[in-house]
């Protein structure tokens, strides 16, 4: 008898397990790509380079509040980038203990790269979304606006005080 997926079995309650397969499956086909591509980037760098392309030389906090990722992450991807010389240190001529990460000549040109692969992505996604019958980037959209007009704590607790459980 085949093994019954447990996650898919349970529904709306692990939504964000679920997410985050659905990440992974993008992230390991996305990097598998890239690499057969010959980029020297991880997948997960890619924001992070198109940031520094326009933004130009860009502290780490200010690069996790952009992309709104952790701190440390952002950390171990500079180091990627930096290892593979897409990357390097700056110091901030406004307040020299402050670390600034810049493009190398290398790192502008994968960038450049990496937006035109943009392209091919979003038309992957649009036909995976129309093979799927579901436009998930909207709807993403939608949920995120959801939980922004009313955090999702808030309708927790709602839900938790009302004796069948089920949310307004």
């Amino acid at each position: 008898m085949p093994e019954q997926d447990f996650v898919r079995s349970q529904g709306l309650s692990f939504l964000a397990h679920r997410l985050r397969r659905a990440s992974e499956l993008i992230l390991e086909g996305t990097t598998e790509t890239l690499r057969r591509e010959g980029f020297a980037s991880p997948a997960r760098a890619g924001s992070t380079l198109l940031l520094l392309r326009g933004n130009g030389p860009t502290g780490i906090t200010e690069i996790a509040y952009r992309l709104r990722l952790s701190h440390p992450l952002i950390i171990k991807l500079a180091a990627a980038l930096a290892a593979a010389g897409l990357v390097r240190d700056e110091s901030d001529p406004k307040d020299n203990r402050r670390r600034l990460i810049a493009l190398t000549d290398k790192g502008q040109t994968e960038a450049a790269r990496f937006d035109s692969f943009l392209g091919a992505v979003a038309g992957t996604f649009e036909a995976m979304f129309a093979e799927a019958g579901a436009d998930l980037f909207a709807a993403l959209e939608r949920f995120e606006q959801a939980a922004e007009r009313r955090p999702i704590p808030e309708r927790l607790a709602a839900a938790m005080a009302r004796e069948d459980g089920i949310p307004s």
